[in-house]
């Protein structure tokens, strides 16, 4: 029996395993149905026994059930499977993540928009809630029935005001993906607060409009760097002609001190209607390289797919001579999207 059959035809509590779906650096994923009242769920397990990350895993599944939204992927149940946290999480039929709709090019500023502020929802709720994130980006976000987008994969996601004995994040590990994370977490990941999910809610607004990272590279190094010193083409270089206010509400986000960093999703929305001004705190740095178009878009994601900077990370990094945290070359580990389970049924 293959590694992905080891569950099918269980019945964990009141799901059936019907199909294994995918798999992951750290997860599995199989179709579940309740024997009760029929409904799908997509069941995620992780394989390692790691207490580390099998602790990661439980409560990703008490904080999405603490989460209840329609920009959220909410968890159904919560299940032992073989002494393993199970998490059931909501089967969002005929979606695609947001990093697959961006493979065929940015999106036009209206359904840019209408999608970006459907995630503050749900991240405003999630905050509101006590909860930050720690890894916005396209592949974890799910485009449901109707275009709806629903943030997913709190698998990094923690209480905003974490005990110290309840912390699962060693200082000084990093945890996140390199590309979309802030400076901040990336020193430090157990010390953020919800402004580090700002940052990456700038960079998501970014690549939405533009379809280009505002941190892109080829190697997690030199993408950390960039984010540490701010270094990013300003939207209107990447895209002649926006409208102002997507470049400063971009510019709010991506202020690499999170003093002057916006510092919660209210104001950044009231930025993007044009109900408050915002005067950048020097957030960003023009580059005189770097993706300079659209047309080099679809060249620099097909670049991207087969580099770590868009992984998700959870391992101890190593310091480079100028003090910088950084990742080793060598890929820790990539949390499974659960979305993947969902586009696997299409």
């Amino acid at each position: 029996m293959s590694r992905g059959e080891w569950l099918v035809d269980r019945r964990l509590g009141e799901w059936v395993v019907e199909a294994f779906l995918a798999e992951g650096g750290m997860a599995s994923v199989w179709r579940v149905r309740n024997a009760r009242d029929g409904t799908l769920g997509a069941l995620k397990v992780p394989f390692s026994r790691d207490p580390d990350l099998v602790a990661r895993a439980a409560r990703e599944g008490r904080i999405q059930t603490s989460i209840r939204h329609p920009n959220v992927v909410g968890c159904l149940d919560l299940v032992d499977v073989d002494g393993r946290p199970g998490v059931v999480l909501e089967l969002v039929e005929g979606g695609e993540t947001l990093d697959t709709r961006l493979h065929a090019g940015p999106l036009p500023a209206e359904e840019a928009e209408r999608i970006f502020l459907g995630v503050l929802d749900g991240m405003e709720e999630a905050h509101a809630r006590g909860f930050i994130h720690r890894d916005i980006k396209p592949a974890n976000v799910l485009l449901g029935e109707g275009g709806v987008p629903r943030l997913a994969d709190f698998g990094l996601g923690r209480p905003e005001h974490e005990p110290a004995a309840e912390k699962l994040t060693r200082q000084g590990y990093i945890l996140g993906s390199a590309a979309y994370m802030a400076p901040e977490q990336a020193r430090d990941a157990g010390s953020v607060d919800a402004r580090a999910d700002l940052w990456s809610l700038g960079c998501l607004l970014y690549e939405l409009l533009s379809g280009v990272p505002a941190f892109p590279g080829e190697r997690v190094e030199d993408v950390l760097v960039a984010v540490s010193q701010g270094r990013y083409r300003p939207l209107d270089a990447v895209l002649p002609g926006v409208d102002g206010r997507f470049i400063v509400a971009v510019d709010a986000c991506l202020a690499v001190d999170p003093r002057a960093r916006v510092g919660d999703v209210a104001t950044l929305r009231r930025i993007l209607s044009r109900q408050e001004r915002w005067v950048s705190g020097g957030g960003r740095t023009k580059l005189p390289a770097g993706i300079a178009s659209r047309e080099e878009a679809a060249a620099d994601r097909a670049r991207r797919a087969s580099t770590p900077s868009n992984a998700t990370f959870v391992r101890e990094p190593s310091r480079t001579e100028n003090g910088l945290w950084v990742v080793a070359p060598v890929v820790g580990g990539v949390l499974l999207l659960a979305a993947a389970a969902w586009i696997a049924l299409r």
